[in-house]
């Protein structure tokens, strides 16, 4: 199973998961998730769906804002995004939980490594400029610009992971967009969001690894979800009513799962094609 970055959309993921897994029998040997799709997979494979959504609606309660300026000259973060993410991960990874995940399926996450020679300040602007307008004018299921810049794909197992601290980083890794997450050091190298080289993360399935289903988190355009052999791409009914970065919206979390859910009735009911179009 693959499940795609998004931020906050990918409620809908847990979400439509919630309404099909038992139904049909979804027992996925490997999980590859990037960015929020991988705490996703974390989320999923811990069997915590519903504590999660609880526990990330109070958080986002308590929030009232995406950016603290009277902060700006102090040592608190202008931005609390970093500290909510990794606050959920830590209470997430619980010892019997981690264990759990750990012994489970594989949970593979990827981040971007910087194009050799390329400090911090250009690879953010390079990486992001390059998703971004690539998004707009190809809007590509897998984007390739900044492969082409130079940005690698690092794949890591949760799994290996020796602590819940190690877990947490590595999906913060996955996530990392500045400003709200700057760039992380993971095994000896600087890395940002995974997404930058595929936000639909097939890339870290291997050949012949069998079929897949790949769980988007937004919209695309008629026709790119079709005719990918040993892959079933489903996408939201229709757009999820919350952004990526917006901690603010307990309501928009619930609605994104609650789409997902009503997506996965769907599902069931219709077949692939109805999420297909």
């Amino acid at each position: 199973m693959v499940l795609a970055g998004g931020g906050n959309r990918c409620l809908w993921q847990v979400g439509f998961w919630d309404a099909c897994a038992k139904e049909i029998g979804l027992a996925p040997k490997v999980v590859a998730g990037v960015s929020a799709g991988a705490c996703m997979g974390a989320v999923i494979l811990a069997e915590k769906t519903g504590e999660t959504l609880d526990r990330m609606k109070e958080t986002f309660a308590e929030n009232p804002k995406n950016m603290y300026l009277e902060n700006l000259f102090s040592n608190k973060p202008v931005f609390p995004h970093y500290g909510i993410y990794l606050s959920g991960l830590l209470t997430l990874f619980e010892p019997e939980v981690f264990e759990k995940i750990k012994k489970g399926p594989e949970l593979r996450v990827l981040a971007a490594r910087f194009p050799r020679g390329v400090g911090a300040i250009g690879a953010v602007v390079m990486g992001f400029f390059c998703y971004t307008l690539e998004k707009h004018i190809k809007k590509p299921l897998h984007p390739q610009w900044a492969l082409k810049a130079g940005f690698k794909p690092v794949v890591k197992k949760l799994n290996d992971c020796e602590t819940p601290e190690e877990a947490s980083k590595l999906i913060i890794a996955s996530s990392a967009t500045p400003p709200f997450v700057g760039p992380i050091r993971l095994n000896g190298h600087q890395v940002l969001d995974g997404g930058l080289v595929d936000n639909v993360p097939v890339v870290a399935l291997k050949q012949n690894e069998g079929p897949a289903l790949v769980l988007l988190s937004r919209r695309y355009p008629p026709g790119l979800l079709k005719g990918h052999k040993g892959r079933t791409y489903l996408q939201p009914s229709k757009p999820v009513g919350i952004t990526k970065w917006d901690d603010t919206s307990p309501q928009g979390l619930q609605d994104a799962y609650d789409l997902g859910k009503k997506d996965g009735e769907l599902f069931l009911r219709k077949g692939p094609e109805a999420l297909q179009d």
